[in-house]
């Protein structure tokens, strides 16, 4: 039979997998996904792979065996899932399991499986499962998450989904107007981190949420096309070098309001929400007014300028402390006792940093890198010394980082593309 030219049908049946025993054969992020699905049911799930993604490895429920594929390995199993990285082996998975009769499913090859995964919304007694016979996961994903929605702001009853099929009525063919949100009902307020600028840096668990918000209000310092994937109204909010397109009590009073209308709502800000990013007096705020909080971690800019140009912010040589600053508002204030110091925000004020920290005892030619610009196209690297900030401005683009410390003379040379420079000759290349 010609794989390629067969319809793929698949019929939606519901299988009982009670105490049944699952098999995966790959333990990376593949099989993450179809585990967290799995995860809903009772199922005793086994996975087999030489190598594990950690959350698979840190789920309590699983058995974890490591080692190579071998036919013997699917004796007893009810069904199974092949996810490795080779697609020769899942062929090969494909074929044994059909020599032994079981039921098998073929990451990302639609073609060759038994089976396939639908999205699926797993509440109470009531099992939703969507799926487009392989051909669009995504699509899967966005139904899935409509359909949830009007579940839950229905209470639970379906009557109107059971009576009315893809948004007409059954009886006039008119438009139906799916029920929004209750009066009175609360919604939740996601506080979520986008990461520095580059999206890949965005969290799954980010992602997910940004695809069921009702709103998505989000910072200046984002890839805002990017976001255009997602359904929910966009409301920017951002500031950047303190021009405020919307103070910070309007922000407050705009996520209370949404959420108390019921809609699920994600504040999105760039880098982490605790890292300079006033998450903790959103969060207050939310929780002063009834409102329910869930925060997701991003990676702040610190992390991954020192992924980017291989700047280690603590080293066993170098430095083994390291403290975030404000650039901000300098007046008055001691620096933290750290060996490695990063400000945030402190392009205008290079020179009072300079000159701070030389007068706390810091050595003039303390290496500091400056760094803009974080994770997008158009990011910048200057190395320079302490001492140096006073006497022209190295690099004025922003968001600026400065960090300061001997770790900075520990960044490895081939990290350094061609545009970035160093300074002061002496440090160490």
């Amino acid at each position: 039979m010609n794989l390629e030219s067969t319809q793929m049908e698949f019929l939606p049946i519901s299988i009982n997998i009670t105490n049944k025993k699952v098999l995966f054969i790959g333990g990376g992020k593949v099989a993450l996904q179809k585990i967290k699905s799995l995860s809903r049911f009772d199922a005793q799930i086994t996975v087999v792979s030489t190598a594990f993604d950690p959350e698979v490895e840190a789920h309590k429920e699983i058995t974890c065996i490591t080692k190579s594929y071998e036919s013997a390995d699917l004796d007893g199993y009810f069904l199974v899932y092949a996810c490795t990285d080779s697609n020769h082996t899942n062929e090969m998975i494909r074929e044994d399991c059909h020599k032994k009769n079981i039921l098998v499913c073929v990451a990302d090859m639609p073609k060759l499986c038994d089976f396939i995964s639908p999205a699926i919304y797993k509440t109470g007694n009531t099992t939703i499962s969507v799926s487009s016979n392989a051909r669009n996961a995504k699509k899967s994903v966005e139904i899935r998450n409509q359909i949830r929605k009007i579940y839950e702001q229905s209470e639970g009853h379906l009557d109107k989904l059971s009576r009315e099929e893809n948004g007409y009525n059954m009886k006039t063919d008119s438009p139906v107007n799916l029920p929004s949100h209750h009066s009175g009902s609360k919604g939740k307020v996601i506080l979520a981190g986008f990461g520095p600028g580059d999206p890949g840096l965005l969290t799954l668990k980010a992602n997910q949420h940004l695809q069921e918000a009702d709103i998505i209000f989000h910072d200046a310092l984002l890839d805002v096309p990017f976001l255009d994937r997602f359904p929910g109204q966009k409301v920017s909010v951002g500031k950047r070098c303190g021009k405020h397109h919307k103070k910070q009590d309007e922000i407050n009073h705009m996520l209370v309001e949404a959420a108390q209308e019921g809609k699920k709502v994600v504040r999105l800000k760039g880098g982490d929400p605790f890292i300079f990013g006033r998450g903790g007096e959103e969060m207050s705020h939310l929780l002063d007014n009834r409102i329910d909080v869930e925060v997701i971690p991003g990676i702040t800019s610190a992390f991954a300028a020192a992924a980017q140009y291989g700047l280690p912010l603590t080293h066993r040589k170098a430095g083994s402390s390291v403290a975030f600053c404000s650039g901000h508002d300098l007046s008055g204030k001691s620096f933290p006792k750290a060996d490695t110091l990063v400000f945030f925000m402190g392009a205008s004020k290079q020179c009072e940093i300079s000159k701070g920290l030389i007068e706390e005892g810091w050595a003039p030619d303390t290496p500091v890198a400056l760094l803009s610009n974080i994770s997008n196209p158009q990011s910048r690297a200057v190395i320079s010394r302490l001492d140096q900030l006073c006497q022209e401005k190295l690099i004025i683009d922003t968001p600026l980082l400065i960090v300061v410390g001997q770790t900075v003379s520990r960044i490895p040379q081939d990290f350094l593309p061609t545009h970035e420079y160093f300074v002061n000759q002496d440090i160490e290349q």
